[in-house]
């Protein structure tokens, strides 16, 4: 049995279970003095033996009494996840719920002054954000925990110096430069067309169930050949963009 050396109580529980085993090996020996050593061990001897064994006897029962005292409290482990349901979680754009325009509202009602503040009074940040940000969630999501972290080294409780510098070292110039990289010469007109179409799919998916197989029976070997249907799927410009191969094959 694992036991979690977090919590008391079952701390306390293999304490004793311990201790438990400890006194049944030592009666045993008392035992075996008594009945094939009595030649040579002196009663002192056994005497103190049976002494050992009952100041045992009497730790066992303390520890239960500590194990009874500790189930009658909540545990160290479950104040722990009390405590961490009352943290309040990373907002994310890309996890915003469905349908709630006034929590999408709160949000950008946030990120727009703060970047119009903050964020774009750096050059760099300027430069690489597209004019079609809102178009683009995954820019969106960046900006909203760069806001959040800039809140929290500058406003929050726990703010200092230090998580400042690392907002300007390390956090801001990185956003910077993946903004740039998601969104690379893309502008408003990019997105006239396609309005309304599902904006992200994941390639094969209703392909999946040989790669269950295959990794779950053959993952040593290489996995299943792609059917001409996938690799056109998976292919700008359909078969006729796959290379050929030393064996004429596609």
């Amino acid at each position: 049995m694992q036991y979690d050396e977090k919590d008391p109580g079952t701390a306390a529980l293999a304490a004793v279970a311990g201790l438990a085993r400890s006194v049944e090996t030592l009666s045993r020996d008392v035992a075996a003095m008594k009945a094939g050593l009595q030649q040579t061990a002196s009663k002192t001897a056994v005497a103190r033996l049976n002494d050992t064994v009952a100041s045992l006897g009497n730790t066992v029962a303390s520890f239960e009494e500590l194990l009874t005292r500790l189930a009658a409290k909540p545990s160290s482990g479950r104040a722990t996840a009390s405590a961490a349901s009352d943290v309040e979680p990373v907002r994310s754009w890309l996890r915003l719920p469905e349908h709630d325009e006034a929590a999408l509202e709160a949000v950008l009602s946030e990120l727009l002054p703060w970047m119009e503040t903050t964020y774009l009074r750096y050059a760099t940040a300027r430069e690489s954000l597209p004019p079609c940000w809102l178009w683009h969630p995954e820019i969106v999501e960046e900006l909203l925990w760069l806001m959040d972290a800039w809140t929290t080294a500058y406003e929050g409780p726990e703010a200092s110096t230090k998580l400042a510098g690392d907002w300007h070292d390390r956090q801001r110039p990185g956003v910077t430069r993946r903004l740039g990289e998601y969104a690379a010469s893309c502008d408003v007109l990019a997105h006239r067309d396609g309005a309304g179409q599902r904006a992200v799919t994941v390639p094969l998916a209703a392909d999946a169930d040989p790669f269950v197989t295959w990794w779950a029976t053959g993952r040593d070997d290489n996995g299943p050949a792609p059917t001409p249907e996938q690799i056109k799927a998976g292919r700008r410009g359909g078969l006729t963009a796959v290379p050929e191969t030393a064996g004429g094959q596609r």
